[in-house]
C-alpha cells in the first residue's frame, strides 16, 4: 500500500526536465546535474551570478565525489561538470526557454540552427550571421515573431547554447575559464 502512494506521488510531481537535458555532447557530463533539483541549480545560478561559485559547488560535495570516482574525473573537470547546473539555474530563472516556448514550438529549430550554424564551425559563425543580418532573416522565414523582445530570447538562448558548448569544450581539454 505504502509502495503504491509512493509511485502515485512520483508520478504526479516528477522532476522538472532540465534545460541541457539532450543537449550535451560529452558523455557523463551530466553526472551531477542530473541529481540536482531545478531549485539547487537556481539557487546554484544564484550563488554564481553573486560571485560564489566555489561557494555553490562545495554545497554539493557528495555528487563531486561520486562522479569523480566512479569517471576518474580531475578537480577542473568536475568543476566544469558542475558548471552545466549553474547552466540549468540560468535558464529556468530567467524563464527563457518557457517564453520562447510561448511563442510557439520554436525550441527544436532554434537547436537545429545553433547545431547547423554554429556548433559544426564554432562559435564565431554565430557573431558572423548575427552581424550580416542572416540569423534575423532565418528567424523571420520560421517564422518567429520579429518583436525585439522576442528575438533578444533567441539571441540569449544562443548565447547559452554557446556558453554551454564552451563547458564541454574546457571539460575536454582540461581548462577552467572564469
Amino acid at each position: 500500500m505504502l509502495f503504491s502512494l509512493l509511485i502515485l506521488a512520483i508520478a504526479a510531481n516528477p522532476q522538472q526536465s532540465m534545460p541541457t537535458q539532450g543537449l550535451l555532447a560529452t558523455e557523463n557530463i551530466d553526472c551531477m546535474s542530473s541529481q540536482i533539483s531545478a531549485e539547487q541549480a537556481q539557487a546554484h545560478y544564484a550563488l554564481a551570478s553573486a560571485g560564489k561559485e566555489i561557494e555553490a559547488y562545495n554545497s554539493v560535495q557528495d555528487f563531486v565525489k561520486a562522479c569523480r570516482a566512479k569517471y576518474g574525473w580531475s578537480d577542473i573537470q568536475a568543476r566544469n561538470a558542475f558548471r552545466v547546473s549553474i547552466m540549468d539555474g540560468w535558464m529556468l530563472t530567467d524563464g527563457l526557454i518557457e517564453n520562447i516556448q510561448k511563442l510557439g514550438d520554436f525550441k527544436p529549430w532554434l537547436d537545429e540552427y545553433y547545431d547547423r550554424n554554429v556548433l559544426a564551425t564554432e562559435q564565431q559563425m554565430l557573431k558572423d550571421i548575427f552581424h550580416s543580418g542572416k540569423m534575423d532573416e532565418d528567424l523571420s522565414a520560421a517564422g518567429y515573431p520579429a518583436a525585439d523582445e522576442m528575438r533578444e530570447w533567441a539571441y540569449q538562448y544562443f548565447e547559452w547554447r554557446g556558453t554551454l558548448a564552451g563547458i564541454e569544450d574546457d571539460f575536454r581539454n582540461g581548462r577552467l575559464r572564469r
